[in-house]
């Protein structure tokens, strides 16, 4: 089996670092200057250093000591003036990049987010996200310096003296390549401790999220050992993996950074020779005992490149996902007749069988049709197609003659209002949650939809009424009334309502349905339920069975025609 290619980090996030590229640049050229006087403070005391052993006792000594003093500073400034710079360009990159996954988030079809949990979601969105902050605002002025280093000072060493030159250079050589063991299947493991990551954070978010079933039956020690096992696991994977590298990187560590070891050995040999002076000698133990340091640095950003690898194969899997393909301009029509038709429709969530399968349904405007049968026949399924939420393999849906494929988002979502029973309110409040129907909504048009849902009494008698944030305080009956609201107050042509009153009590029920009915007058109206004795009035009643049309009628056609049909009705009554 072939391979899959490691996506490139720098090619992958171009888009993203091209807009602040000259921020990048000054990033790097103030970080070389910071090495630069990084290595004249170097030379200066090892001149200085030079002279004390020499007993040179004049006025360049003060001068050297001055020079390192100025350059160190200077070092320091232009490092913190370059980290600086680079920050604020990551942080800018990071930006755009969560914008271009939040807006690819709304193109993206339902069934996306159905196959990705939302742990593994928010963990791309936020952790791996930051994990690039770390790259972009460290790796590209400080990898690129911290390269530059040792390249300079190895030809500086060249120049004092090539044989000792290669004395330090073997003996770092040797220690790295001890370190180096440690590389050895990385991304492999880091993949692994990646996926442990994933694992902790979806059963944690579990463990919160469903802490009231939990509760409630006695789920506890089996919730939670599945809690403590994802967490220990990714403990465990961790610390393995710390164990398996850690007798490379002592070795490594004990070994490479004590170069100036040697160097003074066969230093003082060559000095004895004459082959060496006491002040090259001097600046050559500095800059051996400089000279570690930002390879160890550069090897560190070439660790982290390696785990961006792994992390821009996450966000590339989102950015590159295929989307819903649609029109981008508007070709809808004023007073446009709102019939919906569907021919030889095709739908399939994973390719093997197929979950709708419609040769043939027409729904006419401003009438009401209901959608029955059992639970997995496909009701929500179709009506999901309808409104967007998935493609199709084969076949057409159609909006007063225009297909649904052929309508932009905005298009589509201005014709049709959709609610189901997995009721979401925003954190904010309850005026601003209906609000989403209508923006720019008056708070007259808002407390007139809320009347027709029903939620206005409820409302009114919370604390702060309308300004009140939506939580856990209000039940889920109230939550699905400020949903009607919401869809009432978008008013669109064709109204969806997907066991839209489930959450709701007898009473408040037979009010909703009131409103309803007073709200859809003029629309065209597709309600799927398992109670038939709210919809037996229905222009149409649909009863479908695997993904398929069994038959359609009036409610006293399906009676006398249609044997699954009379069946459900006897259960439910």
């Amino acid at each position: 089996m072939k391979r899959e290619k490691e996506p490139s980090f720098f090619k992958e996030m171009d888009r993203f670092i091209k807009p602040y590229k000259k921020r990048y640049f000054l990033s790097v050229i103030l970080s070389m200057i910071s090495i630069l006087c990084e290595l004249l403070s170097y030379a200066f005391i090892g001149i200085l250093a030079g002279n004390v052993f020499n007993d040179i006792k004049d006025d360049s000594n003060i001068l050297m000591l001055v020079l390192v003093i100025i350059c160190k500073m200077a070092s320091i400034i232009f490092s913190n003036i370059s980290t600086l710079i680079s920050h604020k360009a990551a942080y800018f990159t990071l930006k755009d990049l969560r914008y271009a996954i939040c807006d690819k988030f709304v193109r993206l079809p339902m069934g996306y987010f159905d196959k990705n949990s939302s742990g593994k979601l928010k963990t791309i969105l936020v952790d791996r996200v930051e994990d690039i902050e770390k790259t972009l605002a460290h790796l590209l002025p400080e990898m690129t310096a911290n390269l530059f280093i040792p390249v300079a000072m190895v030809i500086w060493m060249l120049v004092i003296n090539a044989r000792l030159t290669g004395i330090v250079l073997i003996w770092i050589i040797f220690g790295l390549s001890i370190g180096m063991a440690i590389m050895i299947g990385y991304k492999e493991k880091y993949e692994g401790q990646v996926q442990a990551g994933k694992n902790m954070n979806q059963s944690v978010i579990e463990y919160v999220e469903g802490i009231e079933v939990i509760k409630t039956f006695n789920m506890g020690d089996n919730s939670y050992i599945k809690y403590r096992n994802a967490v220990a696991h990714h403990a465990e994977y961790a610390i393995n993996w710390m164990k398996s590298s850690q007798l490379y990187a002592s070795l490594s560590y004990s070994i490479a950074p004590v170069s100036v070891f040697p160097t003074i050995v066969i230093g003082l040999i060559f000095l004895n020779k004459g082959n060496i002076t006491e002040q090259s000698l001097f600046i050559f133990m500095m800059i051996a005992l400089g000279i570690f340091k930002p390879i160890v640095k550069a090897s560190g950003y070439v660790d982290q490149l390696a785990q961006m690898g792994t992390v821009t194969k996450e966000i590339k899997g989102i950015l590159d996902y295929p989307e819903i393909k649609r029109n981008e301009k508007s070709i809808l029509k004023k007073d446009m007749i709102c019939d919906i038709s569907f021919s030889n429709l095709l739908f399939s969530y994973d390719g093997t069988k197929n979950d709708i399968d419609v040769a043939n349904l027409e729904i006419k405007e401003k009438m009401m049709t209901a959608i029955i049968g059992t639970s997995g026949s496909g009701k929500s399924t179709l009506m999901k197609l309808l409104a967007g939420f998935w493609d199709f393999e084969r076949g057409d849906i159609r909006i007063g003659n225009i297909r649904v494929k052929d309508l932009s988002m905005n298009d589509l979502n201005s014709l049709i209002s959709y609610v189901d029973q997995n009721t979401f309110l925003f954190n904010d409040s309850i005026m601003e949650n209906i609000r989403v129907g209508k923006r720019g909504a008056s708070k007259d048009e808002i407390i007139a939809a809320a009347k027709k849902a029903a939620c206005h009494d409820f409302i009114v008698g919370l604390p702060r009424g309308y300004d009140t944030i939506t939580g856990d305080r209000l039940s889920g009956g109230e939550r699905q009334r400020i949903a009607i609201a919401r869809a009432i107050l978008k008013n669109s042509p064709i109204v969806i309502l997907d066991e839209a009153t489930s959450s709701t009590d007898i009473e408040n029920e037979e009010k909703i349905q009131e409103a309803l009915l007073e709200f859809t007058k003029d629309k065209t109206v597709i309600v799927i339920t398992h109670k038939i004795k709210t919809i037996i009035n229905a222009d149409k009643i649909i009863y479908m069975d695997n993904g398929k049309i069994l038959c359609s009628g009036t409610h006293e056609e399906l009676m006398r025609d249609c044997s699954k049909y009379g069946y459900l009705y006897e259960l439910t009554n």
